[in-house]
């Protein structure tokens, strides 16, 4: 890449940071003098290896939250993609949680390019920072893929005026769901009829003829039955 053509991507990027930052610096500086150089910014900044890290901020949530939203931006100047995968802030339980415009996960700095924290889809928040006040300052350590960590001292803030849209919101839980009652759904074939098994019986009877043979009938529901005759 020229060296034309980086300047120009710088300054455009210089510029882009400016406009989106703007609110940010304004609320680092009061008074009349707030122009000249004897006002120091409340923000952090520094520089690691091609990465500038600029206008770091925590703004508080509601009262009561716990939660602490990290603000500022990130600039890479070098050649190759840069992610931010791990912040940590001083005073509080646990490392922050980090989504990206890509969803939840580690943030990454395009090559030539900028990321800013300004509310945006890009975010790092705190939870249960409950010992994180306004007004205090404290340690927060960036960690990156590439040119690995560094730490700064950044002050905390309350989400007013210029920091409102820095402010963190509490997550929105699902509502609880019950479950509707069961019901056996009707058999789609019809009650088997009772069916009644049976042999037929019958007990053979008679009374032996004159020519010594007995005629015997048998019904199938009962005894058999026999008329005796006579030859005269």
């Amino acid at each position: 890449m020229s060296r034309s053509i980086r300047s120009r991507r710088q300054a455009a990027v210089a510029a882009t940071l400016a406009l989106a930052l703007a609110p940010l610096a304004a609320a680092c500086s009061s008074g009349t003098d707030a122009a000249t150089s004897k006002v120091k910014p409340d923000t952090a900044n520094t520089t690691i290896g091609n990465l500038k890290v600029q206008n770091l901020t925590l703004v508080t949530g509601e009262e009561g939250t716990g939660l602490v939203a990290l603000g500022g931006a990130f600039i890479n100047d070098g050649d190759k993609p840069e992610t931010l995968t791990k912040v940590s802030v001083e005073g509080a339980p646990a490392p922050a949680e980090l989504a990206s415009s890509a969803g939840t996960g580690p943030i990454t700095i395009p090559a030539h390019s900028a990321v800013y924290l300004t509310g945006g889809k890009d975010r790092v928040v705190v939870k249960n920072a409950t010992e994180i006040a306004p007004g205090t300052s404290h340690k927060v350590t960036l960690g990156f893929s590439t040119v690995g960590e560094t730490t700064l001292s950044v002050t905390v803030h309350t989400p007013e005026d210029y920091f409102k849209q820095l402010k963190p919101e509490a997550p929105t839980s699902a509502p609880a769901t019950t479950a509707a009652p069961t019901t056996a759904a009707p058999s789609s074939s019809a009650p088997a009829a009772a069916t009644t098994t049976g042999s037929a019986t019958g007990q053979p009877s008679g009374t032996p003829n004159a020519t010594g043979s007995a005629t015997t009938t048998s019904a199938a529901t009962g005894k058999a039955s026999g008329t005796p005759t006579t030859n005269g």
